[in-house]
């Protein structure tokens, strides 16, 4: 395929169009970046591919990366190889789910192994199970299952992969729309996960001694973690998480440590449990993050880079001593959705977009892409815009509206009109029972496999009533015409 450069000057300096929540101290401390901006050569790469939900770099500087149908690609030598690497027959494909994270083993020059995870059907209910393959001939031979049997579903479902500086394997876990699992430690859903490079149980994971814990928990109380990478020289993990209705986070991650979900979210605050480094609302839709450490981009050297979804572009974030100091956003609205951000051997940066993300995404040609930015010497100079460091900020009360707008709206909109997920419930247009009583049980019990997510045990039955109430009597409205 024929390269097609396009030149972007990125100003780093552009508004920045997210609210970000960073701790709580006296002081309103403001630092900002440095006055530059940087301009991209982008190449477009790939194109009409599937959701490329992760990229990847052979030592022989090849690209793999999934697509989310079900194929790991090879590109090699400016063209992608027709035949796959690999293609799983028995993957899950609905809305979310499909063939997700991939890495290679830290010693793969040796061994060849390259991990994939991917959602499956068991007994016609959703799966995730993440698998050891051996690259051979430009193929994925000798499957070894590391782990299975998480319960899926077509939000929520994780699942991103990364080798730590231990050799350890990382896996995040969506709550699979049952929130409560996520504070379940026997189960392992909304977890960061932590295993050796068979799936066996590191003798020093943080549960590894406790029997009414799945020992393979790292962290918990996650809702659905996108991202997750150690920063290169310190060795600090974070992770990306994806929020209810705003509320989407960057998190350091410890273990043992409860980061709350369902029980405290946005800018909660609650004994034993661990706010966000940072908290975004509206939603940005994290996907995967990354510290650039290449040399072809000096001025984003040691920088966490965090595709966004959602917002539609990249959130660049400077840190000091793990604390962050200033934000900005880069190629925002340009290319739309973007789920894979990766550098390259070259020291270039790599992304890919999602459009084939119903509902959100339409999936028109030319998407989904894998594109390539390049430096460009066309750079003009604009002061950067700082953002208040360690601001106050006033939580709001806990009433039915405010539930409802952090829970509930970003299916069902701010005043239950309806949104590309979901149809307007005003004029009383339920679809599953039309009193209270239905309500509440919908709320409690969930919609699974229509993707409403069960409440039960994460909201108390008080707190229930009360939005059942707020949406009785909200939906009596009848809709504009």
């Amino acid at each position: 395929m024929k390269l097609r450069p396009v030149y972007v000057v990125v100003l780093l300096g552009c508004a920045v169009l997210i609210s970000a929540f960073i701790g709580t101290t006296k002081t309103d401390k403001k630092v900002r970046l440095a006055d530059t901006s940087v301009g991209f050569k982008i190449d477009t790469l790939v194109t009409n591919v599937i959701v490329p939900w992760q990229i990847t770099f052979l030592p022989d500087s090849s690209m793999l990366f999934t697509e989310r149908a079900g194929r790991v690609r090879i590109y090699r030598n400016k063209k992608l190889l027709p035949k796959p690497a690999l293609t799983i027959s028995d993957v899950a494909l609905d809305k979310k789910t499909g063939l997700l994270g991939m890495c290679l083993h830290p010693a793969f020059a040796q061994n060849k192994w390259i991990y994939v995870a991917s959602n499956y059907t068991d007994n016609n209910r959703i799966r995730v199970r993440v698998a050891r393959y051996a690259f051979r001939n430009d193929s994925l031979v000798n499957p070894f299952t590391i782990i299975k049997d998480i319960p899926g579903n077509q939000n929520h479902t994780g699942c991103r992969l990364v080798f730590g500086p231990d050799k350890k394997l990382y896996i995040t876990t969506g709550d699979a729309d049952q929130p409560i699992l996520a504070q379940d430690l026997k189960a392992l859903n909304g977890k960061i996960l932590r295993v050796n490079d068979d799936g066996t149980i590191p003798a020093d994971n943080p549960f590894a001694k406790n029997d009414t814990a799945r020992k393979e928990i790292w962290s918990y109380g996650h809702r659905n973690p996108q991202g997750l990478v150690f920063e290169p020289t310190t060795g600090v993990l974070f992770d990306s998480e994806h929020g209810p209705t705003g509320g989407d986070e960057i998190n350091i991650i410890k273990p043992g440590q409860n980061y709350g979900w369902p029980l405290i979210h946005h800018q909660d605050k609650r004994e034993g449990m661990t706010s966000p480094l940072l908290e975004y609302t509206p939603s940005i839709g994290p996907s995967e993050a990354m510290f650039y450490h290449g040399n072809a981009f000096p001025e984003l050297k040691g920088i966490l880079l965090v595709a966004c979804l959602r917002g539609e572009s990249i959130l660049r974030i400077k840190l000091d001593n793990d604390k962050p100091v200033a934000q900005e956003v880069l190629l925002k609205k340009q290319y739309g959705r973007i789920r894979s951000l990766v550098t390259g051997p070259d020291g270039y940066l790599y992304i890919s977009t999602s459009h084939h993300d119903p509902p959100e995404g339409k999936g028109e040609p030319p998407y989904d892409m894998i594109l390539r930015l390049r430096p460009s010497k066309e750079k003009t100079k604009q002061q950067a815009q700082s953002i208040a460091i360690n601001k106050k900020i006033t939580v709001q009360k806990q009433t039915a509206a405010v539930m409802f707008q952090q829970l509930c709206a970003a299916c069902h909109g701010n005043h239950l009109q309806g949104t590309e997920k979901t149809k307007s419930l005003l004029g009383r247009n339920f679809s599953h029972g039309a009193n209270k009583a239905a309500i509440i049980n919908n709320i409690t019990n969930g919609i699974i496999a229509k993707g409403m997510p069960s409440w039960r045990g994460a909201i108390s039955k008080k707190d229930i009533a009360k939005i059942a109430d707020y949406v009785w009597v909200k939906s009596k409205q009848k809709p504009s015409k």
